[in-house]
């Protein structure tokens, strides 16, 4: 038996990157997987391998911070699997470029997508973990909520915010027996982290102490945890998988 038998797993940002590494785990795992984001064709490649695999996923294309498509995400969910236990936010945005550079619109665009978008998700899926008695919300964050970079000001106010929103919703809905935690991963081998000029990426390898850059395995691993019964008295909680380099 995998530790999410039974389970229904919404993955938000599930067609690429660590979004899909973590719905592949999930269905290896057990659970019915939905997998979330704007663009239909990478959604359905990520189901395509779930179901080669012997797993069950299905795909609904969407804006991460509508409201209208965040309840589709969720109705479909219960059309299909009848509920919702699970939440992986891994949908997210980065602009680089020096703050004085940055439009008022853009730095919005930022904070629409990465933290209202996860208002507007832990938002639409509570009333259906309600009915399921509980359920599990992670939302990935970043070391970059935590330290800061130069020439992040968006993406480092969006994820700070993502760590606290977390906080403040596990807060809220402890009475329910939904808990909310944030994996925070730090330098990740995804087309976002290879965008990091190469200089910038030797400098960042040796601030981490491990002395590489993670792999979406790696975060794909710790939404496993946060997702499962292991987890059970775990909220509110910020889990550092970078490397070391916060601590650092």
């Amino acid at each position: 038996m995998g530790s999410l038998d039974r389970k229904v797993a919404l993955v938000a940002g599930g067609g690429s990157g660590i979004g899909r590494a973590t719905a592949e785990l999930f269905a290896a795992e057990g659970a019915r997987v939905v997998v979330f984001g704007r663009r239909v064709e990478p959604l359905e490649d990520t189901v395509d391998a779930i179901v080669k695999a012997g797993g069950t996923a299905t795909a609904v294309a969407g804006d991460v911070a509508s409201e209208a498509d965040a309840a589709r995400l969720v109705e479909t969910a219960q059309r299909e699997y009848s509920g919702v236990d699970v939440l992986v936010n891994s949908a997210a945005v980065r602009l680089r470029a020096p703050l004085t550079e940055i439009s008022a619109a853009d730095f919005a665009e930022v904070l629409r997508i990465n933290l209202v978008g996860a208002f507007v998700l832990t938002k639409a899926v509570v009333p259906a973990m309600r009915r399921r008695g509980g359920g599990s919300i992670i939302h990935l964050g970043s070391a970059l909520g935590t330290v800061a970079a130069p020439d992040f000001s968006p993406y480092v106010a969006s994820k700070g915010g993502l760590h606290l929103l977390a906080r403040a919703a596990a807060v809220e809905l402890v009475q329910d027996e939904i808990r909310v935690n944030v994996v925070a991963p730090g330098t990740i081998d995804t087309p976002m982290g290879q965008g990091v000029p190469e200089f910038r990426r030797h400098l960042l390898k040796h601030r981490i102490p491990i002395g590489r850059a993670g792999h979406v395995g790696d975060i794909a691993a710790a939404c496993l945890y946060l997702a499962s019964d292991a987890s059970r008295y775990v909220t509110g909680a910020i889990l550092p998988v970078d490397g070391g380099w916060t601590a650092s």
